[in-house]
């Protein structure tokens, strides 16, 4: 619920400034925003969906960090479940129209990543990611 009400709050002041965030449109500013998440703020794992094993490192850091004792309930803290994930339809235009100079359909490559945007760390992520600000949504428990 939280989540909804904020994403819809920060998508609504958006689309009436009918300005899409920076980092949605400019891959330069969206990969350093993502850099200095991936650097001070945990974010990844690089391939979140890594043969089994491969990414236990990463998640056992955030285990360690969050006081969590099983890797199942860590991984339900990811970004498609945080409150500052925004996937609402303005906010996929948004990111689709940044990917206008890909070779891909816009739209499948959202969809396929699972694409959002990040209003605390102001980039597009990925649902299956994390990072260790990770903000709840009671409705999602």
């Amino acid at each position: 619920m939280i989540k909804t009400i904020i994403g819809k709050i920060l998508s609504e002041a958006a689309r009436q400034s009918k300005k899409c965030p920076p980092a949605t449109l400019d891959v330069s500013l969206n990969l350093a925003n993502r850099q200095k998440a991936i650097k001070k703020y945990g974010y990844g794992p690089p391939d979140p969906f890594a043969p089994k094993g491969e990414n236990d490192d990463f998640w056992e850091e955030k285990m360690d960090m969050w006081g969590v004792k099983k890797q199942s309930q860590l991984k339900r803290m990811v970004c498609g479940t945080c409150a500052a994930f925004d996937t609402t339809d303005f906010m996929k235009s948004c990111i689709e129209k940044g990917l206008d100079d890909s070779p891909t359909d816009d739209f499948d490559t959202v969809e396929a990543g699972e694409l959002g945007y990040c209003h605390m760390f102001k980039f597009k992520c990925a649902a299956a990611r994390t990072c260790d600000a990770w903000v709840g949504d009671k409705a999602k428990k």
